[in-house]
């Protein structure tokens, strides 16, 4: 908790200044983060959601970047080193299958107690919540209500999309591997982390963190930022998968 707080703390007068920006009217909307993972030093990392898109990278001159197409609904990984982009298209169970967990899983939410010093925007406080699967702690999210709802709703869209491609693999995972949390947040139940706005700060498993550093929903993104580049070798996941993909030297 005392983590945090001071995370918060930090976010404050960046998130207060920004507040008189936000508009009703849907435009093109820039978020930076910083994330850390365990092992790894904390790393700043930009996305840009639009109508069409959403481009995640490592920020301005970035190469290596994730693009989905949501009119396409395809999710493309691009890799400057290789050369290539991997394309993973919207996935559906055939008619009539249903996957189902391998346990039981009960889903709860625990709404933690009012934060002092918690940043304001557009009159809403942050809250802090706790995601629970089989009564143990999956995530902690601090959020704002009715910030950057566009960027909520293609964030949902997009673990929704990867949750479909996980449920298609998922019977290939060895059931020893199966985690009521991770199973839950990447197949069974994704992006219920945004069911109370945007978040700010929030943290997992394995020291996985993100916490919102910046924003502009008054943005005007590039359209080259949703280009190919030219010469890269174009498959598909399950290309991948069934070892149908030859790299090119």
């Amino acid at each position: 908790m005392k983590k945090t707080v001071l995370l918060l703390m930090s976010s404050v007068v960046v998130l207060s200044s920004l507040s008189s920006c936000v508009t009703k009217e849907e435009k093109d909307t820039l978020v930076i983060f910083m994330e850390q993972e365990s092992g790894v030093e904390p790393y700043q990392t930009r996305m840009i959601v639009t109508k069409k898109f959403i481009r995640v990278d490592d920020g301005e001159g970035a190469k290596s970047f994730i693009l989905y197409n949501r009119n396409k609904k395809i999710v493309y990984s691009i890799d400057p080193d290789e050369k290539t982009v991997m394309a993973v298209h919207e996935k559906k169970l055939k008619k009539g299958e249903v996957l189902e967990p391998p346990f039981k899983l009960t889903h709860s939410v625990k709404e933690m107690p009012e934060m002092k010093d918690a940043p304001t925007i557009k009159g809403e406080s942050a809250k802090h919540y706790q995601l629970m699967t089989n009564d143990k702690i999956c995530y902690d999210v601090v959020a704002i209500k009715n910030l950057m709802p566009n960027v909520v709703k293609a964030l949902k869209e997009f673990h929704n999309h990867m949750a479909a491609d996980s449920k298609v693999t998922f019977n290939n995972i060895p059931k020893e591997l199966h985690e009521a949390c991770d199973i839950s947040s990447t197949t069974f139940r994704p992006a219920r982390q945004f069911n109370f706005g945007f978040p700010i700060q929030e943290w997992g498993n394995n020291d996985y963190s993100r916490s919102l550093v910046d924003f502009n929903d008054d943005y005007k993104a590039d359209p080259k930022l949703f280009v190919f580049p030219d010469g890269y070798q174009h498959y598909t996941v399950q290309e991948l998968r069934e070892g149908k993909v030859k790299f090119t030297e």
